[in-house]
């Protein structure tokens, strides 16, 4: 998904939320487009979102999401990126396809593939991609109960298959849907158009950044805020991302890798809550009757090698968003 289409999304998102103003739009996002006169570039930078597990049909378990090391080195990357913790190593390439164990073993089938999976989980590789899985897991999935199922099935559902296999299973696994449009008589007017779809359960990543106003190195608290408030709320936020709306297409839940939920209003640097550390920007996770990562005691900053608890910390970069497209997406 192309960054400026993510962007463009979620600024017609901020436009229609309550909390949001036309001027923090503007900051945060830049002037409108074909407004006339001088334009004013936005504060915030948004990455493409890019595939991390993709779920295909299988005869076992309905489906599972599978992947490959070139999307995990991909996410690997971003969380460098972003200064967030590493990531488990990357496992090798498997020789067709690799599992967390929970009974993927043997000749499987995968879309219209049929590989042979290494499932012994005590091996060095499949405990690799069992780190990964519950990496993922808990930066993309909420932990609410709507999510639980899916977390769940993500531990024990996700295979690593070769880059040739995975490349086949996402042409051959994306929805393509062929349209015409009637006329009056209804006969075929216009078309055939056609429109390819993600398939549902989905998981992408993206970097996104915000800058701080002119004459700042920090972030704006309040643009801190609401960004949070727009991409993570309680947990994860629903958006509509892409075309066809109308039909339910194009639903995409949003999370903030790292954040537990939005700050309050008017309360970026609050008092410390149990198991956090105050900041200039947000909140910075720590073990209770600790010192966050790299931060300096009392300083109540975050420095750009902390990880920080809201998005984005008042670094160059900002922790990567996890999308992910629900079953009726």
């Amino acid at each position: 998904m192309y960054g400026q289409s993510l962007k463009g999304a979620l600024r017609q998102a901020a436009e229609e939320h309550r909390e949001w103003s036309d001027r923090d739009v503007t900051e945060v996002f830049g002037s409108p487009v074909g407004q006339g006169g001088p334009t004013t570039p936005g504060l915030l930078s948004v990455g493409d979102a890019q595939l991390v597990a993709l779920p295909v049909p299988t005869l076992r378990r309905t489906f599972a999401w599978v992947t490959s090391v070139m999307a995990l080195g991909r996410l690997a990357r971003k969380y460098r990126a972003v200064d967030a913790p590493a990531g488990p190593a990357l496992p090798e390439e498997p020789g067709e396809a690799l599992s967390t164990g929970h009974g993927w073993t043997g000749d499987q089938a995968f879309g219209p593939l049929v590989l042979a999976v290494d499932g012994i989980e005590t091996n060095e590789q499949n405990q690799l991609l069992r780190s990964w899985a519950e990496r993922i897991r808990s930066d993309a999935l909420a932990q609410e109960d709507a999510f639980t199922p899916f977390s769940d099935k993500f531990a024990r559902d996700l295979v690593l298959v070769t880059g040739d296999a995975m490349a086949a299973l996402v042409e051959e696994g994306t929805e393509v849907s062929v349209r015409v449009q009637l006329g009056a008589n209804k006969t075929v007017e216009n078309g055939p158009f056609h429109s390819e779809y993600l398939p549902a359960e989905t998981v992408l990543a993206s970097t996104l950044t915000l800058r701080g106003p002119q004459g700042s190195v920090d972030p704006d608290p309040e643009h801190v805020r609401l960004l949070t408030v727009l991409l993570h709320g309680s947990g994860a936020t629903l958006h509509r991302i892409g075309g066809d709306e109308t039909l339910g297409k194009g639903l995409v839940w949003t999370r903030l890798a790292g954040t537990d939920q939005a700050p309050a209003r008017g309360r970026p640097d609050a008092p410390d809550r149990p198991g956090h550390a105050r900041t200039a920007a947000g909140l910075c996770p720590r073990p209770q009757g600790t010192t966050p990562r790299n931060c300096a005691p009392g300083s109540g900053t975050c420095p750009s090698s902390c990880t920080a608890a809201v998005w984005p910390p008042p670094t160059p970069s900002s922790p990567p968003v996890r999308t992910r497209r629900p079953r009726n997406g």
